[in-house]
């Protein structure tokens, strides 16, 4: 099985190009898509919770940004459903200049989504895709803060030595919204891992589905 998890303000539409590989679980994040129910306390490891009930077999996880970390999570708690991880634009530390993204401007984020949540959004899209994707729905303006909030307040870095499944670290080496250079650095800490770097954005998967097919 593969499952394939988004990243934040998309959805599992993000994936279209992807419908075709067989044996896949596209999912919603909480406050995302179609899945706008879910508790507001603990989004993250309830959400964890959530995964382990769906997913019954040793599986591939596909996860871009936000998904990718949970993706990380889940293999933390749950080392025996994952079969391989393939993280696209991952952070082990969102709020840290060199692994992430500069904290002022992260702040500055954060006070920007709750005076305009929908131009936010979609400015945020623009710079993760160049594309506003005005056909995926917006998420729920407070449980989608809630959850970006716990993912900023994230640090992995001292857990990503216990990955041992075979991990793929895809980067794109214009990405605005993650330094570029956290996938090297999580390259040399989880031993078998390989790592790709391409001349692309956030989303270097959307409309180059082989850079994830390849790997699968």
């Amino acid at each position: 099985m593969n499952v394939f998890l988004h990243g934040w303000s998309f959805s599992k539409e993000i994936w279209e190009d992807f419908n075709n590989v067989k044996d896949s679980l596209f999912l919603d994040l909480p406050f995302h898509g179609e899945f706008k129910n879910f508790s507001k306390n603990n989004i993250l490891d309830n959400y964890i919770e959530y995964l382990n009930e769906i997913v019954k077999e040793r599986s591939t996880f596909i996860g871009w940004s936000l998904g990718a970390s949970i993706s990380v999570l889940f293999y933390l708690k749950y080392p025996e459903k994952v079969k391989k991880l393939i993280l696209i634009g991952f952070s082990p530390k969102f709020k840290d200049k060199e692994l992430g993204h500069n904290p002022k401007y992260v702040k500055a984020f954060m006070i920007s989504l709750k005076k305009d949540f929908e131009n936010t959004i979609y400015n945020f899209r623009v710079l993760s895709s160049n594309k506003k994707f005005e056909n995926i729905p917006l998420p729920e303006k407070e449980g989608a803060i809630k959850i970006l909030n716990e993912f900023i307040n994230l640090d992995l870095k001292e857990e990503l030595s216990k990955i041992d499944v075979p991990t793929v670290i895809i980067h794109g080496k214009e990405d605005k919204v993650v330094n570029p250079n956290a996938s090297p650095f999580t390259n040399q800490i989880i031993k078998n891992s390989k790592l790709f770097l391409y001349p692309l954005n956030h989303s270097p998967f959307y409309k180059n589905p082989d850079i994830i097919v390849n790997h699968l």
